[in-house]
């Protein structure tokens, strides 16, 4: 990223900041929602690749107009869920509570993947506000470590993984050597959080995801073989502003065959297909500006 680049960033960035600090709620709504808006009008290149990854993925399902509403509300909704993260710090536990409300199936779902005493990866994906719901989770009882990717500027990344791990959610950058570490923790039944819907480039496994292969990584399923941890997919869907429902699934399960090559792959495949599910019933929650499709399988390039 260019100093310049960098310097604009950080200036937007502490503005809003601060703007969000003293604005009420009802414009700090109305704030997400112009921003979205005007992101989407003045970055064709952003607007063009969400369009074209909604058209991918849903064919002839929507018209061109409806695509570009759920489009731009996917922007609005991403904004919307970034300004409640940053004032994350500024709510009492109580107040989180209230905003993520957790559906009484939810809650055995996660206490019957507990009691089999191996840890539960949580598969989740760049979908609704992610980091009210790591919370949500840790706050029924459990002890809640997640995966992240570090940031570009220094500066922003240490705000956010301030704000990430003030309230108890533990977090561990991707990249450092995680195997060892995360076997760890489940062997304890703790939990492990990762963000598993982009592309895992040519050394991911091929997976069915809206209709064609999409390259997805192989972590989830590794641990669920090599360890016997239960892969819970979850999710959390918007209501309004600082309001949500949480989603935490059954655990995925498939037929053991006993190669764990083929195991894996079913594992992966079994989290992918609850992903799919869960955009096709909340297209604008997901985060459509990412290259989902760009890897192919081996002699399918295009």
């Amino acid at each position: 990223m260019s100093v310049t680049r960098t310097i604009i960033m950080r200036a937007l960035f502490y503005t809003i900041y601060i703007l969000l600090r003293v604005l009420p709620r009802k414009l700090q709504e109305k704030l997400a929602e112009l921003l979205g808006w005007f992101f989407f009008k003045v970055l064709p290149g952003q607007k063009e690749l969400m369009l074209s990854n909604l058209k991918r993925a849903f064919k002839d399902e929507y018209s061109q107009e409806e695509l570009e509403r759920i489009a731009l509300r996917s922007q609005q909704n991403m904004i919307k869920s970034v300004f409640e993260f940053a004032r994350f710090p500024l709510y009492s536990e109580k107040d989180l509570e209230r905003m993520v409300e957790v559906p009484p199936e939810s809650v055995e779902n996660m206490r019957k993947a507990s009691e089999a005493g191996k840890g539960i990866v949580l598969a989740s994906a760049h979908f609704g506000n992610w980091e009210f719901l790591a919370w949500r989770i840790g706050s029924l009882g459990y002890q809640m470590t997640v995966v992240g990717r570090d940031q570009e500027d220094n500066l922003i990344n240490d705000f956010i993984v301030k704000r990430r791990t003030s309230k108890g959610t533990k977090n561990v950058p991707r990249g450092v050597p995680m195997y060892e570490h995360m076997t760890n923790l489940l062997a304890k039944n703790e939990l492990v959080g990762l963000v598993s819907d982009q592309n895992a480039g040519p050394r991911g496994l091929f997976v069915d995801f809206f209709g064609s292969k999409v390259s997805a990584f192989k972590g989830p399923g590794m641990f669920a073989v090599r360890t016997g941890a239960r892969i819970v997919p979850v999710f959390i869907e918007r209501l309004g502003y600082e309001k949500h429902r949480a989603y935490l699934c059954p655990a995925v399960e498939i037929e053991p065959t006993g190669d764990a090559g083929k195991d894996v792959l079913a594992f992966t495949q079994a989290y992918t297909t609850v992903i799919e599910d869960f955009v096709r019933r909340f297209p604008d929650h997901w985060f459509w500006i990412h290259k989902r499709w760009k890897t192919s399988p081996p002699g399918e390039e295009e």
